[in-house]
Parts: structure tokens; sequence; C-alpha cells
């Protein structure tokens, strides 16, 4: 299959510049099936691990990889119908500390990924999504 079953976005809450003022980053994750027929997704369990983010330094290009959290591996086959068009959302949030292990001055692209065993009709397969986003320092220090 050439179309990807889900559409993955993400946008830094009541932030949309993602400006970094030292303080937390929430992020609001969307997962939204772009196929023509219902799919299922193990929400839950998505939303109790997390995704996957890869910081990357866009001067230095050194990265590091976030945690995430352990989750009951029974959620896995608990899945949420999607109809075709409807979305999800997750919420995660990127630490103050996370961040500044690039320095003070914080330029980075959080990659974000979602991975997940997700419900095609009567057929199963590994889902991967990724979507970037660029978190620069605020201009006033």
């Amino acid at each position: 299959m050439t179309k990807p079953l889900f559409e993955i976005r993400a946008e830094c809450r009541e932030n949309p510049k993602c400006l970094f003022d030292g303080r937390e980053i929430f992020l609001d994750i969307a997962i939204q099936n772009v196929q023509k027929t219902e799919l299922g997704f193990p929400l839950e369990y998505v939303q109790k691990a997390g995704p996957f983010i890869k910081l990357i330094d866009n001067r230095t290009k050194a990265q590091t990889h976030l945690r995430g959290n352990l989750a009951d591996p029974e959620l896995r086959s608990k899945m949420t119908r999607l109809s075709p068009g409807e979305s999800v959302q997750i919420e995660w949030v990127i630490t103050p500390e996370e961040l500044r292990r690039f320095g003070s001055d914080v330029d980075v692209t959080a990659e974000i990924t979602i991975r997940a065993q997700v419900q095609a009709g009567s057929e199963a397969g590994e889902f991967s999504g990724v979507t970037r986003l660029h978190i620069a320092p605020t201009k006033a220090r």
C-alpha cells in the first residue's frame, strides 16, 4: 500500500511558533485516518507509552532520544475505531532539561514518531508515522 494509513501532525500548544522560553513545551499530536475505511488504532496504549521523540540540534547536528513511558502491553490490542477522516489526539511534554542538553540557546528539531500495530478490516499491520517541529529560542532573553 503506497498511501499511509494515518497522517501525523504536531503543534506546540498555545505556542504556534514553538518558541522555547525556559518552560515545558506542551505538544498536541494528531493522528488522522486518511483511508476510505474504518481503522483500529491502539490509542490508549500510545497515549500511555508516548511517541518516540528524537531531538536534533540544528547547529551541531547532535541528537538525543527522549524516553517514553512504560505501558501495559495488553493495551496494544485495545483498538479505538477511527472512521475515514476522523482523528484522535495525544498530548506530550518536552521538559526544559531535555531541551537544555544542547545548551542555553535552544534551536532543535523534534522528530516525532508514532509506531503501532493497527487494524484495517480483518488485517493487522505495523504503522509508523513521522512529523517534525522546529523549537527555537525566544528572541528576548
